[in-house]
C-alpha cells in the first residue's frame, strides 16, 4: 500500500474551482485544461452539483404544491333571495330585497311612474 496523497484536487478544491469556472466564460474543457485537471472531472463535478441543483428545485416545487386543509363554513348566499319582485310593464324585473329602504323604493316607483 502506498501512503501518498490522493492526486488531484479535493472536494474543497473543486467547490472553489467551480466557482471560478462559473466566472471564466470559458468552455469546461478549456478551464479544465488552463487548471490542469482532466476534463472530465470538471464535467463530473458540474453534473453532481446540477443534480444536487434539480433535488432541490424538485423539493421546492413539491413544496410549493403541498395540499393544505381546507375549512368548509357556512356561508349567506352569494345572491339572497328578494323579498319582493316588481315586474315592469317592458317585461323588466326589479329585485328588491328583504333589508330594502322603503322611502327609497317609493321614489324609485314614483321615478318609474314618469317614465
Amino acid at each position: 500500500m502506498s501512503n501518498s496523497l490522493p492526486s488531484g484536487p479535493s472536494v474543497i478544491d473543486i467547490q472553489a474551482l467551480l466557482v471560478e469556472f462559473d466566472s471564466s466564460g470559458q468552455s469546461a474543457a478549456a478551464f479544465a485544461r488552463s487548471k490542469g485537471i482532466p476534463s472530465w472531472k470538471l464535467y463530473n463535478a458540474l453534473r453532481r452539483r446540477s443534480g444536487k441543483l434539480r433535488s432541490l428545485r424538485v423539493r421546492a416545487r413539491a413544496e410549493r404544491n403541498a395540499l393544505l386543509p381546507v375549512h368548509v363554513v357556512d356561508a349567506a348566499p352569494a345572491n339572497p333571495p328578494a323579498a319582493m319582485e316588481l315586474v315592469l310593464a317592458g317585461g323588466h324585473r326589479l329585485l328588491i330585497g328583504a333589508d330594502f329602504d322603503a322611502p327609497t323604493l317609493r321614489r324609485l316607483v314614483g321615478a318609474l311612474a314618469q317614465c
